[in-house]
């Protein structure tokens, strides 16, 4: 008996001294127990299964954006393409009609330079009309050849003059013949006659035919 006490008041003065060295006990119940695991399978599976779905979702919808923004590039270009179309169309008929407009334009300036001319070419004087006949005859004669020049005798003075300065002044004899009308020249020689009346010139002038 002793000895067990004595045993007792050894444990009793280590306990005192050592308190960690307590004896301590925990009761656990069937109720505080875990049914199941933390993460089950299923859940795990499930969560992977989520994550797929997910970066699937994703992929489709950079896809769908892809596509829409090439729809939407190609609708721009188509768009594009019709704007210019029809531009240059639109400029085109601008250019035909402003070539139209270039061609009245000249057309018209044409006719009254041409219509100013023929009033000028009218008021012409007879002296100012034999003087334009024989110069148009001598222009178009390349060499100088002998040649009778017969005038009507009302235009017999200006040619002379105009004559006497020109260089077939040797080679022209001068004829003075009633039988031409006053605005005739006819110019002879052993090949032949060639005859420049002033209707025909001033028409020539004029840009008009002859035949109007």
């Amino acid at each position: 008996m002793a000895c067990h006490g004595g045993l007792n008041s050894i444990r009793f003065a280590l306990y005192q001294e050592f308190p960690m060295l307590a004896k301590r006990s925990i009761t656990l119940t069937a109720t505080a127990l875990l049914p199941e695991p933390v993460l089950r399978r299923e859940d795990i599976a499930n969560s992977l299964l989520a994550r797929d779905v997910l970066a699937d979702a994703q992929r489709q919808a950079e896809q769908m954006l892809v596509l829409e923004q090439q729809k939407a590039d190609l609708v721009h270009q188509q768009a594009l393409a019709s704007f210019w179309e029809n531009a240059n169309a639109f400029l085109a008929e601008l250019q035909v009609q402003r070539e139209v407009l270039q061609q009245q334009a000249m057309a018209a300036v044409e006719e009254l330079l041409s219509e100013s001319l023929r009033h000028l070419l009218d008021d012409t004087t007879l002296a100012e009309r034999a003087r334009a006949l024989v110069k148009n005859l001598a222009a178009s004669q390349l060499n100088e050849a002998v040649a009778t020049l017969s005038v009507h005798p009302d235009m017999a003075e200006p040619v002379a003059e105009w004559l006497a300065d020109s260089r077939f002044a040797q080679y022209w004899q001068l004829k003075r013949d009633a039988s031409l009308t006053t605005e005739r020249l006819r110019l002879s020689d052993a090949n032949g006659a060639f005859d420049i009346d002033w209707a025909t010139l001033r028409n020539g002038l004029a840009g008009r035919d002859s035949s109007a």
